[in-house]
């Protein structure tokens, strides 16, 4: 993947081959995914099972990158195969094959599958999710941060939003347009909603990345079997809500986004630049709520060191966990295949470098709208992480940060 901001290992310098696991039943598609393969030995080392136990056995024999199973199989079906990996090898990039008419069986893997894939699959699109796969591995040197992002099959919400969506959803007759507003409002609940709706299951033929508009697509009864059959939208527990303040990361996410899309319109953007800018802003602390989900106590005393030390955040991050919020949450969107200008503005979100210079950008409006926004809450610990001025410069916009305060101002009073 060329515009990719990892490293693309599955084309590039990586020591190792990926190693992957092909499961169906079907010998005559295991010939073909055979032949296939060998046009790419020189990356790549498959292995095949013609069943879920036979996976299994192979999968105990020896560690595999990612595993990609067929949904319907005897004896035990491509979402049973996926969750038994889920709970024993957790690292394991894992993917579903499947046809438009098994919808409700994929709502059996989407907690547990990174990437849902329609059949029949091109080999291009195969080699884009290996690469993902493999990058996370470059990207992230920390084992333990790794494993925290291929564990996570949603993020949870906090408590408020979540008894919001429920509700509407218990509505039988709620409008769509009410789904819609409440994802919008929530970083969980809008990435696992990207997630699904850019997957080419879905099969929706064009990059999406606003979550009004993947609510729009997936349509009230497809959000609601996903609560229902797979536990899609969750809550943190109010302990934990209270103990980080996720009411008030919840609270900066949504003023980033507001703000970054506000800066968008201003420079007279178009429509797509607008929706990243909004959508990169809400999840820009994506990671926050990730490590906060995983670790609970280990983040809660890094948070409170963060702030009676009055250093930044990302720097207790990466003393304690070796990766910050802001890697962990991009490599989770960027596993979960959401449009790269929304991977980048998450990763680069607090340092941004010169490289990233092309005027203005997703990342861009994220960046000064989240400055902007601990700026003007100086009393809120942790240490920000300061406007940089200096990137300001390269992109030829620095002159544009006046008009921008003055213009959030003016719409905030």
């Amino acid at each position: 993947m060329s515009d990719t901001p990892y490293p693309n290992a599955a084309g590039g310098a990586s020591a190792s081959k990926s190693r992957i696991l092909f499961v169906d039943d079907e010998d005559m598609v295991l010939r073909m995914l055979r032949l296939a393969m060998s046009t790419q030995s020189d990356s790549w080392e498959p292995s095949f099972a013609a069943s879920g136990a036979e996976a299994l056995k192979l999968l105990s024999e020896g560690s595999y990158d990612m595993v990609v199973s067929d949904m319907r199989m005897p004896g035990m079906t491509g979402a049973q195969l996926l969750n038994e990996i889920f709970r024993l090898y957790p690292s394991t990039f894992r993917v579903i094959l499947t046809g438009f008419v098994e919808q409700e069986r994929v709502m059996e893997s989407v907690g547990t599958a990174h990437q849902i894939l329609s059949k029949p699959f091109q080999l291009d699109v195969l080699k884009e999710l290996l690469s993902r796969a493999a990058s996370l591995k470059q990207r992230l040197q920390s084992r333990r941060a790794r494993l925290i992002i291929a564990q996570t099959g949603c993020v949870p919400s906090v408590p408020d939003v979540y008894f919001k969506i429920l509700d509407a959803l218990q509505e039988p007759d709620c409008p769509v347009e009410r789904i819609a507003d409440i994802a919008a409002n929530d970083p969980g609940l809008t990435s696992k909603l990207l997630q699904l709706v850019n997957s080419a299951f879905f099969g929706f033929g064009s990059t999406v990345s606003a979550p009004r508009e993947a609510v729009m697509l997936l349509g009230t009864g497809t959000i609601r079997s996903l609560a229902l059959t797979c536990g899609l939208f969750s809550a943190f527990s109010p302990e934990i809500s209270r103990e980080l303040d996720l009411q008030e990361i919840w609270a900066h996410s949504w003023r980033v986004a507001r703000a970054a899309e506000r800066i968008a319109r201003s420079e007279r953007s178009d429509t797509v630049v607008i929706e990243q800018a909004f959508t990169a802003g809400l999840l820009h602390d994506l990671g926050k709520l990730i490590f906060a989900n995983a670790l609970h106590s280990e983040y809660v005393s890094a948070v409170q060191s963060a702030a009676a030390e009055s250093r930044p955040l990302s720097e207790l991050e990466n003393e304690k966990f070796e990766a910050t919020h802001a890697e962990v949450g991009a490599c989770l969107l960027q596993l979960w295949g959401l449009p790269t200008p929304l991977v980048e503005a998450v990763l680069h979100h607090e340092q941004p470098d010169g490289e990233r210079c092309e005027g203005f950008s997703p990342l861009l409006a994220v960046h000064v709208a989240n400055a902007l926004d601990h700026e003007s809450r100086p009393s809120k610990p942790p240490q920000p992480v300061p406007l940089n001025v200096t990137f300001l410069e390269q992109s030829g916009l620095a002159p544009r940060l006046n008009a921008w305060r003055q213009h959030l101002s003016a719409e905030d009073a």
